[in-house]
């Protein structure tokens, strides 16, 4: 291992822990409907479930960053790690509602502790940000992906249970990595790798609370449509889509043909992996705020687009959607580093996360009262209004930064440094 340059040992580490968190974390909802058949409840009750899983997942964020500028970044990506797996033992294992609670509500705890290590540790170790930020949300979009490919394959095969026993074994083999790796980190108070923004410390707060306000929307967005996507293709689809689930169905059982809509999302999120390539190398070559703004106006246009087409022509607007509302992560991440000091950089990202997954948790009242209500495909134009408000608030961040020149991710002088 000692070929391996120091950077790539951060990226190999940060990148399969994001990987195995989101997979770990989507699981869930790809297999609402067997559960819910199972349980005898409704797809609505059980999506309830995973309320307290998600307020954790966010709510921990911040003070997981406060640890990670204060202690060591490493050591919670390993206590994340080895949580996950032992989390993920308990859901598959759960009978009941209450015990299927608190086992998810325990993952999204620890799964909870990756997004501020993770990222604070890339921005404070890593020259280049906009493709380091990139490659590492090629591998969680991967993971993404990977939640109901996974879920999809093991529902054609065995029951729900064995998806989450896979994500545990998983998750001891990157622990395993993180040791086997041994990286040392750097002092905690060097200066960013890229330089920040040379401006006053209350002028950054005023601009990081706009920033904040966009993220915040994306999340509540992204946490919606990560809960509605699966059932929602399931069950109003239409058009061939409906007919290839349908028959799977007929031909293999219902909770095969659960399955396959899950295989349907697993590919439609493959298009967010190169979404974030086409962000990180954005990141890198252009003023962040602009691509910000093109990234969240494209999303608005492709998420209102899922609400009003079926069938093929549906999928390529999702498709579209996650490309633009997932691939401007790299863009965000590197956004949010240069108004946080370096020595609060994990703190910085856990407060992004406390409100990007936390205030995201309401949305699984959301989206259970969509499912009751007015119907799943019918939440789609209720997210196309918060996608316009998230561009509304990144074009008034360039307004308010305006005076700062361009703000770009590598100084021309650092070009090739890291």
């Amino acid at each position: 291992m000692s070929r391996i340059s120091r950077e790539t040992k951060i990226l190999t580490i940060s990148a399969s822990l994001h990987f195995l968190t989101h997979m770990s974390m989507l699981i869930f909802p790809a297999v609402v409907m067997p559960i819910s058949r199972e349980m005898d409840a409704t797809p609505a009750r059980i999506i309830s479930l995973g309320f307290f899983m998600y307020l954790l997942y966010g709510g921990l964020a911040l003070p997981a960053g406060f640890l990670g500028d204060r202690w060591s970044r490493i050591s919670i990506l390993k206590i994340c790690a080895a949580g996950i797996g032992g989390a993920s033992l308990l859901v598959g294992l759960s009978s009941s509602m209450l015990g299927l609670t608190v086992a998810l509500s325990l993952l999204g705890f620890f799964c909870a502790l990756y997004h501020p290590a993770g990222l604070g540790i890339i921005a404070h170790e890593i020259g280049k940000q906009g493709r380091a930020h990139g490659i590492n949300g090629i591998f969680g979009n991967l993971g993404i992906a990977a939640a109901p490919l996974f879920a999809g394959v093991a529902l054609m095969i065995a029951p729900w249970r064995y998806v989450f026993f896979a994500a545990s074994a998983l998750s001891m083999a990157v622990l395993a990595l993180i040791y086997i790796l041994e990286v040392k980190e750097r002092d905690r108070h060097a200066p960013h790798p890229t330089g920040q923004i040379p401006d006053p410390s209350a002028h950054k707060v005023r601009y990081f609370a706009i920033l904040l306000g966009a993220m915040t929307i994306v999340g509540l967005i992204y946490r919606a449509n990560s809960l509605a996507l699966p059932p929602m293709l399931e069950t109003a689809a239409g058009g061939h889509l409906a007919d290839l689930i349908t028959t799977v169905a007929e031909r293999m059982g219902k909770d095969a043909g659960s399955g396959a809509a899950a295989m349907i999302v697993s590919s439609l999120f493959l298009f967010s992996v190169v979404g974030q390539a086409v962000g990180g190398k954005l990141a890198d070559r252009m003023d962040l705020r602009h691509g910000y703004i093109l990234f969240h106006a494209m999303a608005m246009i492709f998420i209102a687009a899922v609400g009003a087409l079926s069938g093929i022509p549906l999928y390529l607007a999702a498709a579209g959607m996650v490309f633009f509302n997932l691939g401007m992560q790299p863009i965000e991440n590197s956004l949010v580093s240069k108004f946080i000091p370096s020595k609060w950089i994990s703190t910085g990202y856990g407060i992004k996360f406390t409100f990007t997954f936390g205030v995201g948790s309401l949305a699984v009242g959301q989206v259970a009262w969509a499912e009751e209500t007015i119907g799943l495909k019918n939440l789609y134009p209720i997210l196309a209004a918060e996608a316009a408000l998230a561009t509304a608030l990144a074009i008034w961040l360039l307004i308010a930064t305006r005076s700062l020149g361009e703000v770009r991710n590598i100084k021309k002088e650092n070009e090739n440094s890291g």
